[in-house]
Order: structure tokens, then C-alpha cells, then sequence
């Protein structure tokens, strides 16, 4: 299974020193440890796929599918480039939602898990109850994986 830097850094590293020093390899590296990443237009398209995911999530891909390829590029460069005043320009739109609407569709997330057979957790979850009511991540862990939460909160 191969997890995404964060959660690695979480489960090895956490207390190393920032930043954390990692090499990328895109040639001569171990096939049998890594999983092949034949470009660098692999990996954009991956987190392209990834963007598209959650705005299908949570605004039925309505922004997302707005959006130009110069935006989407933006977006990816500002990410790449470790520039967060061109990325967030871009994803300020992902994350915004009409007041109507009261919130997201639906949130995208996540749940790795290293203690079970299924190496992560991940279904619809509505950010708003059916009585109005705004759900919080404790809510969420509740719902999707109640070892978590202690039963005394």
C-alpha cells in the first residue's frame, strides 16, 4: 500500500525535525519498494483526479468543470511550486459554497487505517444533520469509526 507524505510523516517521522527531508525519485529507484511513477504528468494527473473527486463531492463538479485548463494549471503549479498565494487563488473557489445551500453537498475524506485489512475508511458523509444541525469531525469519527472516540465525550 503505498499512503500519502503526510500520513507517512505521521506514522515515521513525526518526530523528526522540520522540514522533513525526502528525495523523490523519478529514475534509478527501487522498483521493488516504490511504486512506479513514469512522469511528473502522472503525478498532475493524479492530483487532477483527485481535485475532481471531492468538487464532484461537494458541488456536483459545478466548479470544477467551470474552471479553464489555465486554472487548473494554476493550480497544479502553485502547488508544485510551493506557491500558495497562486494555489489558493485558484482553490478559494473549490471551497467556497453558496449561503443557500448551507455547506457542502458532502465532505470528502479519508480514514487510513494500519490495524485492519482495510487499509482506509471512506463513504458519503453530509456536513449538515437532518435536523439542521452542523456535524463537527467528532460527529464523523462517530459514525465511520467509533473505536476512535471516547465513549466518555
Amino acid at each position: 500500500m503505498h499512503y500519502p507524505i503526510g500520513l507517512l510523516f505521521d506514522l515515521l517521522a513525526s518526530s523528526s525535525a522540520l522540514p522533513w527531508n525526502i528525495t523523490v525519485h523519478f529514475k534509478s529507484f527501487p522498483e521493488k519498494d516504490l511504486l512506479h511513477c513514469p512522469s511528473k504528468d502522472a503525478i498532475e494527473a493524479h492530483f487532477m483526479s483527485c481535485m475532481k473527486e471531492a468538487d464532484a463531492l461537494k458541488h456536483k463538479s459545478q466548479v470544477i468543470n467551470e474552471m479553464q485548463k489555465k486554472d487548473h494549471k494554476q493550480l497544479w503549479m502553485g502547488l508544485q511550486n510551493d506557491r500558495f498565494d497562486q494555489f489558493w487563488a485558484i482553490n478559494r473557489k473549490l471551497m467556497e459554497y453558496p449561503a443557500e445551500e448551507n455547506g457542502f453537498r458532502y465532505i470528502p475524506f479519508r480514514i487510513y487505517q494500519t490495524t485492519t485489512e482495510r487499509p482506509f475508511i471512506q463513504k458519503l458523509f453530509r456536513p449538515v444533520a437532518a435536523d439542521g444541525q452542523l456535524h463537527t469531525l467528532g460527529d464523523l469519527l462517530k459514525e465511520v469509526c467509533p473505536s476512535a472516540i471516547d465513549p466518555e465525550d
